[in-house]
């Protein structure tokens, strides 16, 4: 007669397989972290090799203009955009104080946003239900809101007009990219042949100068880009839509007016670092290499490469419904799913290009831990260590 377990035995198995098991684990989630690492290291390193070669082509960093300011104290729009309220960070409430300082970290953003080009009309409405149905609540709201053709029609083709053309379009004043958010010129703007990447968006964006019979110009791009000249004749391009007519050709000769274009063809030098390196909602193939590689199963949230905007104050957290767009973009995460920083002070001789390790939280590494900022406030000096005690910043110059 064979002898059963007794209870003392089985227990003594039970925990020696839970142990095992938690070790299976840690292991796992040790390898992990060790891959996400070296992701990391090796796009950082890409990254060093494009500014590299930049700073060998114009004899500076890329000079990414500010989307905002490095300080910190300033309140955060539902955007995660700062406003022009100033409010001292609440080092008592982590989550709000991130909120501030992550904004003044993407003070000059590694990533680049443009309007999408037609044809994507599916999913900008796919985009724009959601978040419709999330802001509302109401399902009846929600239907009736779709009812609308008019509203309908609005999200789902090219923005043609701003809801204040005096303030955002004329040629008086400057133009904060926190008030008009159709382009974000980040580093990747500086790295990718621009032309070719943001002028697949509807011609609109990139008309000539404002009139009462033209009100679709927008002097934001206008205020960013110099009007290029043709590389095979030397004459200036008549227009934007000329450049953007170019670009979007399949007709080889057609396309070199574009690609030879000095600031666009010396993107192909450094190109090859950019291989597979990229996040973007589809594929990108520039100069014949594919810049895109596969999207982060680490983001929470469904598609970080579409963000939905709202023109006008960018204190305005949710703004109207009826005047929503939806921009692309391209960026590059680190081995945990965030986007990386970029920080580089005029005359851009120096730079600092970091990530925010596993835990996805940093500090802005212009302000140091014994400014008056920071000076005598235990509490923040506690988070901002723990914030910053995984950041790889091992690439700078």
């Amino acid at each position: 007669m064979k002898r059963a377990f007794t209870l003392i035995e089985m227990l003594i198995v039970v925990a020696v397989m839970v142990t095992l098991m938690s070790m299976v684990f840690r292991l796992t989630s040790i390898g992990g972290s060790a891959t996400a690492r070296n992701v990391t290291v090796s796009r950082l390193q890409r990254l060093e090799n494009c500014l590299s070669g930049y700073y060998a082509a114009f004899g500076t960093y890329p000079p990414v203009k500010l989307h905002g300011t490095r300080d910190i104290n300033y309140k955060v729009s539902g955007h995660g955009l700062q406003t022009s309220d100033e409010q001292e960070v609440n080092w008592n409430n982590a989550s709000e104080a991130w909120q501030q300082v992550q904004a003044a970290c993407k003070a000059q953003p590694v990533d680049v946003a443009f309007p999408f080009p037609d044809g994507y009309a599916a999913k900008v409405e796919a985009v724009s239900k959601a978040l419709q149905h999330k802001a509302s609540g109401n399902q009846e709201e929600y239907k009736a809101f779709w009812s609308d053709p008019a509203i309908k029609a609005k999200l789902t083709s090219p923005f043609d007009s701003a809801p204040n053309p005096q303030r955002f379009l004329s040629f008086g004043g400057d133009t904060e990219w926190r008030d008009l958010q159709l382009f974000k010129f980040g580093l990747l703007s500086y790295l990718l042949p621009r032309y070719l990447v943001m002028m697949n968006c509807n011609q609109a964006y990139f008309r000539g100068q404002f009139s009462s019979s033209n009100s679709q110009t927008y002097k934001q791009w206008w205020d960013n880009n110099s009007q290029p000249a043709n590389p095979l004749t030397g004459e200036f391009f008549q227009s934007w839509e000329d450049v953007q007519e170019y670009a979007q050709s399949d007709n080889a000769s057609d396309l070199a007016k574009v690609i030879n274009i000095p600031s666009q063809a010396i993107c192909a030098r450094w190109m090859p670092n950019l291989e597979g390196v990229c996040s973007a909602e589809h594929v990108w193939k520039l100069f014949g290499i594919n810049i895109t590689g596969s999207l982060s199963s680490n983001v929470s949230d469904n598609n970080p490469y579409i963000e939905v905007f709202t023109p006008g104050s960018a204190d305005d957290d949710n703004g109207s419904t009826s005047e929503q767009y939806v921009l692309d973009s391209i960026t590059v995460q680190d081995g945990w799913g965030s986007t990386l920083y970029y920080y580089s002070p005029a005359p851009h001789q120096s730079y600092v290009l970091w990530s925010a390790g596993p835990n996805g939280r940093t500090f802005p590494p212009w302000i140091p831990l014994d400014s008056d900022k920071i000076k005598g406030n235990d509490t923040a000096k506690s988070v901002i260590s723990n914030w910053i005690q995984d950041d790889i910043v091992n690439m700078s110059n």
